[in-house]
């Protein structure tokens, strides 16, 4: 074989090569793979709720339009994507969509049509997008409500449990009732998660209510995503009694002129403790506090406890049959509180003069017993004398000689 017949089959060879090779390129088209996810912002909607749809997704392709069809339970808000872009190797695409849900939708998971349409070379997608719908709502549990309250400051736990089963936020109890005064006024809770629970405490002040039936409410507020949700009103019935929680027992009282001394126990009849209790007597035109107990300290009085306590006083009238006694003290919530109780004077007036009348009066008694002494004395002086006497003269009858 010559040389050119051998670069005329090198020549072929070359030729049915490229030939082949062209014939593979093109019957060969690689369509570019779409990696895809979805998020749901509230994860569960209620009837009435707007929401929002995220959809991610990874493709080194072009893409011309995107869109999500609404149906007879959910409306699509807003327009569809048209000429999205490329999106190339290892980026990422989000497009979002707001729905809402109508307010007669019914619960359970419904489906919205997503369409993507890609470019030239890429096929168009389309997926099914699952939206729940869920109307269960937050409950309140109010547990340790009393049927009664007194004068006092009580404490009520609200149980507040979240039935849906997703997270709602910025949760906040507000109470309510004639005649009483709550603290705080309202207790935000902040996040509860789907299926748990969480606790708001009150501390209720009836001291200065009147005898009467009060309805107590408490109503829950909350947020599912960005809808703003009111959960009603609970509501429970109280009787309200004119009683302080405080109370004075085993009083003894102790008189030396015009002063009184008395003492006895203070109970603590409510259901929360009474912090920094002080007992005194308030000065008035009659009654003035003396030493050394003007004032009594008897620190934190826990609930179904007492404290003996004493104090003093001076009676400056004459139509006094009581003696006021100011117990001063902070409740729970370190407010501060105050009940004014009268303590009677054997139950009788009495009437107490001056301190000059007073010492008057104890010249005169010692006078008196003054007198009695001496009187006492002369007495046993005469008797004594009187026995000498007779005793002298029968030893001089016994001395005396006979006649004879």
């Amino acid at each position: 074989m010559n040389l050119k017949t051998i670069v005329k089959t090198i020549m072929a060879a070359f030729l049915i090569l490229a030939a082949c090779s062209s014939f593979a390129l093109a019957d060969t088209e690689i369509t570019p793979a779409v990696t895809l996810s979805y998020s749901m912002e509230p994860e569960v909607l209620m009837p009435g709720d707007t929401g929002t749809i995220t959809i991610t997704m990874q493709k080194n392709a072009y893409i011309a339009n995107a869109a999500i069809e609404g149906n007879e339970v959910i409306e699509i808000l807003g327009e569809s994507y048209t000429d999205v872009g490329l999106v190339g190797p290892g980026d990422t695409l989000e497009l979002t969509f707001n729905v809402k849900a109508k307010d007669d939708a019914p619960n359970g998971v419904h489906f919205l049509d997503l369409e993507i349409t890609g470019g030239s070379t890429a096929y168009d997608f389309n997926s099914r997008i699952p939206v729940k719908i869920d109307d269960r709502d937050l409950k309140l549990i109010i547990s340790d409500l009393p049927s009664t309250l007194m004068n006092e400051v009580s404490s009520v736990n609200v149980e507040v449990v979240n039935q849906r089963p997703n997270e709602v936020n910025s949760v906040i109890v507000s109470p309510e009732a004639e005649g009483i005064v709550f603290s705080p006024s309202e207790v935000f809770i902040g996040a509860i998660p789907g299926g748990n629970k969480s606790t708001a405490t009150f501390f209720m002040n009836t001291m200065n209510s009147d005898s009467e039936t009060s309805n107590v409410s408490f109503t829950v507020s909350y947020f599912n995503g960005d809808n703003f949700h009111n959960a009603g009103k609970t509501t429970r019935q109280v009787d309200i009694i004119d009683q302080n929680s405080l109370i004075f027992t085993s009083i003894e009282m102790e008189k030396s002129g015009n002063k009184y001394t008395f003492s006895g126990d203070l109970n603590n009849f409510g259901t929360t403790d009474a912090k920094n209790v002080i007992v005194s007597i308030p000065k008035s035109e009659s009654v003035v506090p003396v030493q050394p107990y003007a004032k009594y300290f008897i620190g934190t009085l826990e609930a179904d406890d007492f404290s003996s306590f004493e104090l003093s006083a001076s009676v400056l009238s004459g139509d006094v049959s009581s003696i006021p006694v100011l117990i001063e003290f902070r409740d729970p919530d370190n407010a501060y509180i105050s009940i004014e109780e009268n303590i009677a004077i054997d139950g009788q007036q009495v009437f107490a003069g001056n301190s000059e009348e007073d010492s008057g009066s104890s010249l005169a008694l010692w006078a008196v017993a003054g007198i009695f002494a001496i009187a006492i004395v002369a007495l046993i002086g005469y008797s004594w004398k009187k026995r000498r006497d007779e005793a002298e003269a029968f030893e001089d009858e016994e001395i005396e000689p006979s006649g004879e």
